[in-house]
């Protein structure tokens, strides 16, 4: 549960932080869904891959429970979550640099 917390968290600050300083990470809706699109399937193939060869695994204390495929439901919100609050953050400190 403590997973699904922390990505939560990150996701309200990335959307709040978006929002209050007017950050566009995107032009359009449509580029949007398919920027996150590759980020997901590209994240989901290597995810799958190194667990498939024993790289890591993903232990239950701080899971929910729910699994698709070989991965629990945390770790594909990580991977829509984490890209976003990167670029979020790095738009930000790059606006601000400047």
């Amino acid at each position: 549960m403590e997973y699904l917390i922390i990505l939560l968290v990150l996701l309200a600050v990335g959307l709040f932080i978006e929002w209050k300083y007017r950050v566009h990470l995107y032009h359009s809706r449509k580029e949007r869904i398919i920027v996150t699109l590759v980020f997901f399937v590209i994240g989901i193939l290597w995810d799958s891959f190194a667990i498939f060869r024993g790289h890591w695994d993903f232990p239950g204390p701080g899971l929910i429970g729910i699994k698709i495929g070989l991965m629990p439901i945390e770790e594909y919100l990580f991977i829509l979550i984490i890209p976003f609050w990167i670029i979020t953050m790095y738009k930000i400190l790059d606006k601000k640099i400047k």
